[in-house]
This record gives C-alpha cells, structure tokens and sequence, in this order.
C-alpha cells in the first residue's frame, strides 16, 4: 500500500513538474514574441518624399518596396506583395526595390532591380514601405503598406493609389502621418 501511494505522489509531483515547465514555456514565449515586436509595432511615422525621380524614366507607372530583410514586420506582408507585383506588372507598372541589398534572410522582392533611396530621404521612417510616381514622373504615394500588422487586398493602402493611377485620376498623398510597424533601414539603403 505505501508502494502504491509512493508511485502516486511520484506521478502527482512530475505532472505539476511538467505543468509548471508548460507554463513557464508559454510566459517566456509571450515575453519574447512581445518583447521582439513590441519594438517596432505601431510605431509612429512621419512618411514625406521630396520630389525626386523614380528609379525609371518617366512614362509608366513606379513603385519602389522599401524592404528591410529580416525585419519581423515583413510577416504579414510578403504573400501580398508579391502576388500584388505580379498582378501590376501584368497591368505595366514598373516595380524595384530600395532597403536592404538583394539576398538576405527573408528576402521576397530579391528578383527585382535594386534603387537606393536619395540622400534627401535619409529620414525615411522605415519598411517595409512603398512609394509611387505617376506616369508623368510625379511622386503620388508614400507611406506603408497598410496600417496594421499585415497587409492584403482589402486592407492595403496602395491598391487604391494605383488603381486611381492606372485608371488616369492624380493623386497627391507624399506626406503621411501614421501608426505602422517599422524597422530602421540600415545605411546601405541610401544614395552616397
């Protein structure tokens, strides 16, 4: 009998054992997600482009991704922004990207021609981020993708823009105030 409620004890003391090694899981869990996110989630952005050129001659329409690899905001982004290029691009915008250099870790947008951003930009907030010129040339939007943690069709700031664009309407949206998840951009980003 004392055997028995010897293995009992035994089994109750590795089952709270095992349920406070759980909890202590997911509480170091929740503070590293939070802690690594917290960082850079709804930061706020002051998003203004001086008027300079695209990274193209003027005569379609431009969009640049600003695209930091490996930043933890790109999550909820990259499966929208590529499937939004594709379909664009089909439509004859011209895309590139500025940010981190092609390659690195996460990188989705890597296919497409790099552009450093101008020296006059050197505040720029952040990416992921966009910025787009008309087909004249003229910078129409600049700003991030959306204003929540992810991006798609329904929530994106961007498709309006170039819809207006496409379908010949202008739009004047280069300086932005939001709330939006941001990673700096490292030097290397930027025109000499």
């Amino acid at each position: 009998m004392e055997n028995q409620t010897g293995m009992a004890d035994w089994r109750r003391r590795l089952l709270w054992s095992l349920a406070l090694v759980w909890a202590a899981g997911l509480v170091w869990a929740w503070w590293w997600m939070d802690g690594r996110h917290g960082q850079v989630f709804e930061r706020p952005a002051y998003f203004a482009g001086d008027q300079v050129p695209g990274p193209f001659p003027a005569g379609q329409i431009q969009v640049v991704h600003v695209w930091q690899s490996g930043c933890p905001c790109n999550a909820g982004h990259e499966a929208y922004i590529r499937e939004m290029t594709e379909r664009f691009s089909a439509r004859g915008v011209r895309f590139a990207r500025a940010g981190s250099l092609p390659g690195g870790r996460g990188d989705v947008l890597g296919e497409l021609p790099h552009w450093r951003l101008p020296a006059s930009w050197a505040d720029w907030p952040g990416g992921p981020s966009v910025a787009i010129w008309d087909a004249s040339g003229q910078l129409a939007y600049v700003g991030p993708y959306s204003d929540g943690a992810s991006c798609n069709q329904d929530s994106s700031f961007i498709e309006p823009v170039l819809r207006a664009l496409l379908a010949g309407r202008a739009v004047t949206a280069a300086r932005y105030d939001t709330l939006a998840c941001l990673c700096e951009l490292d030097e290397e980003a930027f025109a000499p």
